[in-house]
């Protein structure tokens, strides 16, 4: 087994030598004008570094130093390299604004349909992800918990918060993915923390759309004009 070390170490010391003998020899490296030498290979390593600075211009990318050393002196190098982690962030930039375009685009429907059907002092309320819960057909409603409300100001007029505040239902009119009206009831109820929830037909919505646990959807509210309505987005 040790024979077999050596003759590792032996193989990998004549691999490197060869590096280096290529090495020099691409940089035109003679040992009997050590200080012209010097100077040549000083000269094309900065051609290496300017081709390399040109190449990935105005790219954000780490920075190595690599030093040289020759004759006693050193030239120090400052690569540039991570070209591939550059493109996968560039990569990554571009899902992402992918991404906010389409929810853009999303939202730019909804405020459409919203104008069509006459209605105006739209809210982003929630997105959320389905819990067990929100598809029980036993339970039969959606919770929507106030501390992840997106408007912290309400949706509510004033009126509708204290018939809440008294236990009391409020009809809403609910609009499903496919634009389809449902007509149900809003409760507050206080449990371990204060939720809102649609129910009394929520069932339905559910059934017809086919919603599951862990599907993702966007709650939006506005009024046509007192009655209080909701719209339902799914979130790919």
């Amino acid at each position: 087994m040790a024979k077999l070390t050596e003759t590792d170490q032996y193989l990998k010391q004549q691999k490197g030598r060869l590096h280096i003998a290529n090495f020099l020899a691409a940089m035109n490296y003679h040992d009997d004008d050590l200080q012209t030498t010097i100077k040549t290979m000083r000269k094309r390593l900065l051609e290496i570094q300017q081709r390399e600075s040109f190449a990935v211009i105005n790219k954000p990318q780490t920075v190595r130093k690599i030093v040289f050393k020759f004759g006693g002196s050193k030239t120090v190098l400052h690569k540039r390299d991570d070209i591939q982690k550059d493109s996968r962030n560039a990569s990554h930039s571009e899902t992402l604004m992918c991404k906010r375009q389409k929810i853009k685009k999303s939202e730019e429907g909804v405020t459409d349909f919203i104008k069509s059907v006459g209605g105006s002092e739209a809210e982003f309320v929630i997105e959320k992800r389905l819990t067990v819960s929100d598809v029980n057909p036993n339970q039969g409603r959606l919770l929507i918990p106030v501390l992840q409300l997106k408007n912290n100001k309400g949706f509510l007029t004033a009126d509708e918060e204290t018939m809440m505040g008294n236990k009391e239902d409020v009809s809403v009119w609910v609009f499903d993915p496919e634009r389809r009206k449902s007509m149900l009831n809003m409760a507050k109820w206080r449990m371990s923390k204060e939720c809102y929830v649609l129910k009394t037909n929520w069932n339905h919505v559910v059934k017809t759309n086919g919603f599951k646990e862990e599907m993702v959807i966007r709650v939006l509210s506005f009024r046509v004009g007192q009655q209080l309505c909701f719209v339902l987005d799914r979130v790919a």
